[in-house]
């Protein structure tokens, strides 16, 4: 791994080879270095980025996860798109790609018993599974074996597309995303694919969760915030006049409330 001088906010490059033999998952990272600090502070942040399963690259993770950078240590995930790879082999890589942060956080200058997950779309719903996965599998020892926390922004979370705002939606892309990441029926109803279907989400870590008002995801996240707090999980929701997609453009308005809001929830991380 490259690394940076200490207090940079560019990125550095690691790369990690998962199990099931796909090929090599790129990493951004950002935030201050501290390699030389045997224990560090700051919360490590392991972000999956938007696009619809189907679309999207680590790039455009890159304001979001430098704004963050100040006070927390910013792993951006570059995993695999569907078609050509989907459920249940994305969650899997991407459970990796968690493993991998938390292995190497001394090293990255973060704190290993204060790693979150965060995601927007389609990464926001690998964000969610991976707070299941974390919760089912447990994670290394030598650490607190808990996630810290999860942040979905507008995320992915009903493969029926069955909400009033997704249903108001016209000639929605979700559709086809959807098509491509389950192309197996069945896997529609996993938790780890459909969270919000999920029957189990007692136990899961504190959730932030970031709307906007006029995104056709809306509804669901909302909906995914009510069941979590009737599960007696943490929970903060943020709606936000805005069109989801533009949510973390930093040209919006409303970035830097998104920023500060994830920026906040991340430190509160103890």
């Amino acid at each position: 791994m490259h690394q940076l001088p200490a207090g940079s906010t560019a990125a550095s490059h690691a790369a990690f080879r998962p199990s099931s033999g796909a090929a090599e998952i790129a990493l951004r990272v950002f935030g201050k270095r501290a390699a030389k600090v045997a224990a560090a502070s700051a919360p490590l942040v392991v972000y999956f980025h938007g696009g619809l399963f189907n679309s999207g690259t680590v790039e455009d993770a890159e304001n979001i996860a430098q704004a963050l950078a100040d006070g927390a240590v910013v792993v951006c995930v570059d995993y695999p798109l569907a078609p050509k790879t989907h459920f249940p082999v994305t969650v899997e890589v991407a459970f990796e790609a968690l493993q991998w942060a938390w292995a190497h956080a001394a090293e990255l200058g973060a704190d290993a018993a204060r790693i979150l997950v965060a995601g927007d779309q389609a990464g926001g719903n690998l964000a969610a599974a991976l707070a299941m996965m974390a919760r089912d599998r447990g994670l290394p020892t030598g650490t607190s074996g808990k996630l810290k926390g999860q942040i979905l922004i507008t995320p992915m979370l009903d493969p029926n597309q069955s909400t009033l705002s997704m249903r108001a939606a016209a000639d929605c892309p979700c559709r086809q995303a959807w098509a491509d990441y389950l192309p197996a029926v069945s896997d529609a109803m996993h938790p780890y694919a459909a969270p919000l279907h999920s029957r189990r989400l007692a136990g899961l870590a504190p959730t932030l969760i970031i709307t906007a008002e006029l995104d056709p995801l809306r509804d669901e996240a909302e909906q995914y915030a009510a069941k979590l707090i009737a599960a007696g999980v943490p929970v903060q929701v943020r709606r936000l006049e805005a069109a989801g997609g533009v949510l973390l453009d930093q040209r919006c308005p409303r970035f830097a409330v998104v920023a500060d809001t994830i920026a906040q929830f991340a430190a509160d991380s103890l």
